[in-house]
C-alpha cells in the first residue's frame, strides 16, 4: 500500500510516484513508444489497491504544462485543455515518461542524487497550499548555494500578489492570483491565468458580468460595464488566448481594473511553506549532486 510521506529524493508524493513506476514497469520509457494510460492506471490499481477514477487526474496532472513546470510524463492524445474541456478516456490516451520523468526515477532508485522537484512544484497544483517556484531559479540557487530562488512563478504565468515576504518566511499567507493583460490593437488579450482555474469559466465570467437584468427581465449590458465582448481564440498552436474587446471610448486602464476585480480573473489562495525558503534551499540535501546536475543539463542552464 501507498505510504502517506512525501519522498526525501524527489518531494513527490507517493501516488505520483506509484503512477511514474507503473508507466517504466510497462516499458514505456523516454526512448521507447508510449503505452495506454489505461494499462498503467490498471498497474496502479492491482499493485496500490487505488482505482482508475482517482488516479487518471493524477497522472494528468503530471503531463500537462498549465499544471506543472516539470512534466515528468509525455501525454499523446486528449489529454484535455487549459479552457477545462475534460481529457478523454484513458483507454485512448497514450502515455510515457519524460526526460524529466526518467530522472525522476533514476533519483528515486539511488541511480542519481537526489532532484528538487518537490523545491520546484511544491503542492498547489495538486490541491495543497505550497507554491511553485520558476524551475531554473531553484537550480540555480542550489547549484550556486544561495538562500534565495525568487518569488513564487506559477506554470499558468499570471500575476502573483499578497504578502510574498512572509511566505518566504514560512508563514501562512493569502496570496493573489491573477490574469496578465496585454494590449493588442486597442483590445485586450489574456494568455496568462490562475493555476487551477479553466479558462473557460474566466470567458464565462466575464461575459456574465457584462449582463445585468432589463425592465422585462432580459440580459441588458450593465451599467458602466467597460466591456463590450469576449472571444476565445485559442489554438493549438498559441496556446491560451482569451481576448477582450473594451466599449467604445473605454479607457484601457479602468477596463482592465474592472476586469481584475472579477472572480477567477484573480483568485486567492491560502499558502505556507513547510519552513523558511532559505532552510529549505540549504538543508536540501543534494547527495553527490548527480540528480542535480542532470536536471540542470535537461533545463539547459
Amino acid at each position: 500500500m501507498l505510504s502517506r510521506a512525501a519522498s526525501a529524493r524527489t518531494g513527490l508524493g507517493p501516488l505520483e510516484l506509484a503512477l511514474l513506476d507503473a508507466v517504466d514497469l510497462l516499458g514505456a520509457d523516454a526512448d521507447a513508444p508510449p503505452v495506454r494510460c489505461a494499462d498503467v492506471l490498471d498497474v496502479v490499481d492491482r499493485r496500490q489497491a487505488l482505482g482508475a477514477r482517482y488516479a487518471w487526474q493524477a497522472l494528468v496532472d503530471l503531463g500537462v504544462p498549465w499544471r506543472v513546470h516539470l512534466p515528468l510524463v509525455e501525454l499523446d492524445g486528449n489529454a484535455g485543455t487549459q479552457l477545462g474541456d475534460a481529457p478523454a478516456d484513458p483507454e485512448f490516451v497514450s502515455v510515457r515518461l519524460s526526460p524529466f520523468g526518467a530522472l525522476v526515477l533514476a533519483a528515486e532508485r539511488e541511480e542519481a542524487g537526489p532532484v528538487p522537484v518537490g523545491l520546484i512544484e511544491g503542492s498547489l497544483y495538486r490541491g495543497g497550499k505550497v507554491p511553485p517556484f520558476d524551475p531554473g531559479a531553484v537550480v540555480g540557487a542550489l547549484l550556486a548555494g544561495e538562500e534565495h530562488a525568487g518569488l513564487p512563478v506559477m506554470p499558468t504565468g499570471g500575476t502573483v500578489g499578497g504578502d510574498v515576504v512572509g511566505l518566504l518566511a514560512g508563514r501562512p499567507v493569502q496570496l493573489t492570483l491573477g490574469c496578465t493583460f496585454a494590449a493588442e490593437a486597442g483590445r485586450l488579450v489574456i494568455t496568462e491565468i490562475p493555476l487551477g482555474v479553466p479558462g473557460g469559466r474566466i470567458i464565462d465570467t466575464i461575459a456574465s458580468a457584462m449582463l445585468t437584468a432589463g425592465p422585462d427581465l432580459r440580459p441588458v449590458r450593465a451599467a458602466g460595464c467597460p466591456v463590450q465582448h469576449v472571444e476565445d481564440e485559442t489554438t493549438m498552436v498559441d496556446g491560451l488566448r482569451i481576448v477582450v474587446t473594451p466599449s467604445k471610448g473605454s479607457d484601457l486602464r479602468y477596463a482592465v481594473e474592472w476586469l481584475r476585480a472579477l472572480w477567477p480573473v484573480t483568485v486567492g489562495v491560502d499558502c505556507r511553506l513547510p519552513a523558511p525558503q532559505p532552510e529549505r534551499l540549504t538543508a536540501w540535501d543534494r547527495g553527490d549532486g548527480s540528480g542535480l546536475r542532470a536536471l540542470a543539463d535537461l533545463l539547459r542552464i
